[in-house]
């Protein structure tokens, strides 16, 4: 890839990026500076052509081996449907407005803690973004809010707080416009849990014992499952996980077992299988149910564990007669 940039204040800022492969990495530096700064609508196809010439004009273009270059060597731009993933440099500290805009097939995006400033409108236009990946500082502080108030698609968030993993759904929300005739005014209603999970922050940090209060709602509001995926991440990546918080969730997943195991069978995490069958604890007659699901799939190993769950239970014992 080749990178436009400037320096800036703090470091380096990338203006535009030229190359082939959907996944973008960008780099922890240029010229032995750290990157601390993406321009305004450095992945846009809306960006002003005036602007980037101007860019083009006033700054320099480098390799990813840091080769300093004349121009974009013929390179695409990197922009637009172009862009499948993004992965930022971890001493960023600013994101110029729309710099994301409509990047429609962007399903990935990961940053650091040192992010502070994302700019107006940089997310829109993003709707089938599925995962972001976010490393905090070591208070626990990002901008993650800031990003999952642009997007309110189901989202999965993968979070690392000084080592320990945390794995986070933010279920969807959208808003209606409702006319209140007589009232000559138009009300704006929220509908899905969404809303108040991204909510769930204090300041710069997710509110973790919030979060998981707002359990209920998901319950009520949202399909079984995405709550599943919620309920199964908070048990296998328990970060400030309460007992109360843990025993609510090991309820619901026994109360909804054989669909449970049924979403780590296909996604094939067999490791997270057993955890969740040591947590749950099924009976006999639901752990032959979730043996019949998985010999319908086909899948071997699926099967092998759900036979060795049911050896646990011990030789089902036969009905005896007497005349």
């Amino acid at each position: 890839m080749i990178y436009l940039y400037r320096r800036n204040k703090t470091g380096i800022c990338i203006d535009r990026v030229y190359g082939h492969d959907g996944i973008v990495e960008l780099p922890e530096t240029l010229e032995g500076f750290p990157v601390t700064e993406l321009g305004a609508y450095i992945f846009s196809d809306h960006i002003d052509r005036g602007d980037l010439e101007k860019c083009r004009m006033s700054g320099k273009f480098c390799t990813e081996d840091g080769l300093e270059v004349q121009d974009e060597e013929g390179m695409p731009e990197m922009s637009g449907n172009a862009v499948q993933e993004l992965i930022l440099p971890s001493k960023l500290r600013k994101v110029g407005r729309y710099a994301f805009y409509n990047c429609f097939h962007l399903k990935k995006l990961s940053f650091g803690g040192d992010l502070r400033d994302v700019g107006v409108g940089a997310m829109t236009g993003c709707h089938k973004i599925e995962r972001v990946t976010v490393k905090t500082d070591e208070n626990g502080d990002s901008c993650l809010r800031d990003i999952l108030t642009e997007l309110p698609e189901t989202l999965r968030v993968d979070m690392d707080k000084n080592g320990e993993q945390g794995r986070f759904w933010f279920p969807e929300f959208f808003e209606e416009g409702v006319e209140n005739t007589p009232a000559r005014i138009i009300e704006n209603h929220v509908h899905g849990s969404g809303i108040r999970y991204r909510n769930s922050f204090l300041h710069k940090k997710l509110n973790i014992l919030e979060y998981d209060k707002l359990f209920p709602y998901a319950e009520a509001w949202e399909e079984e499952s995405i709550v599943l995926k919620l309920v199964l991440d908070r048990i296998l990546y328990p970060m400030d996980l309460t007992e109360t918080a843990e025993e609510k969730y090991i309820q619901y997943l026994r109360e909804h077992g054989e669909r449970a195991v049924s979403i780590l069978g296909e996604e094939k995490e067999y490791a997270a299988m057993r955890t969740i069958l040591t947590k749950i604890t099924p009976d006999r007659a639901e752990t032959e149910k979730m043996l019949e699901r998985a010999q319908r799939s086909g899948d071997s190993r699926w099967v092998s564990i759900l036979m060795d769950t049911l050896a646990g239970h011990g030789r089902k014992k036969r009905k005896a007669f007497e005349l």
